[in-house]
């Protein structure tokens, strides 16, 4: 994945967690995710500590390639798990991470996030979060709300600026420019006009 490029990737990496969408049993039903800490737990990943000791971590495999990860029922990053009936899969390559080195910086409505390419904010009153390319300074993405866990499924929903157009989601039989629009990313094993089958979080 290349930051510089598609906003598809950036949005791959906001909402991939272990290959799937952001995973989370537990509903939020909307609440305000205020952010009260950021900490650093290891030289890759850094957790952003929400109301009701919830947490999103964001674990980095480079400077411009992280997964931000959330399951308001606990535990940490870690592969999906397959459906029933379904093989284990290895979702990324061995020895996948490259050296990073993270700044974490608090300001007075903000925590900042900073690698040597990309800059990750997060608002401190709702938690939204923005991620900038740091060599164009462009935003690749904004969330436009936070991010929701209600009744098994989870919404994310992004700022789109005039002329800006969002691809992916798998294969969205009859779609392929998503901008204003919502899409499921989810197995329908549909093959006809406005179904879902092949679904993959870019």
């Amino acid at each position: 994945m290349n930051f510089n490029n598609l906003k598809a990737i950036a949005l791959a990496a906001m909402i991939i967690a272990g290959g799937v969408p952001l995973q989370a049993a537990a509903s939020n039903d909307g609440e305000e995710k205020a952010v009260e800490s950021v900490i650093q737990i290891n030289p890759t990943t850094v957790e952003l500590l929400l109301k009701g000791n919830r947490r999103i971590t964001l674990d980095f495999y480079g400077d411009n390639i992280f997964r931000m990860f959330q399951d308001n029922n606990g535990g940490i990053v870690r592969d999906p798990e397959p459906m029933a009936g379904y093989p284990d899969a290895q979702i990324l390559v061995d020895n996948p991470r490259k050296a990073v080195n993270l700044e974490v910086k608090e300001t007075g409505d903000t925590y900042t996030i900073t690698t040597a390419k990309v800059e990750v904010t997060a608002d401190k009153a709702t938690g939204l979060v923005t991620v900038k390319n740091l060599a164009t300074g462009k935003t690749a993405f904004e969330l436009a709300a936070p991010v929701l866990f209600k009744n098994a499924k989870t919404t994310v929903t992004l700022k789109g600026n005039e002329g800006e157009y969002f691809y992916g989601g798998g294969v969205q039989n009859g779609r392929f420019s998503h901008a204003g629009k919502v899409i499921d990313i989810e197995n329908q094993s549909s093959w006809i006009d406005g179904g879902v089958a092949s679904p993959t979080p870019f």
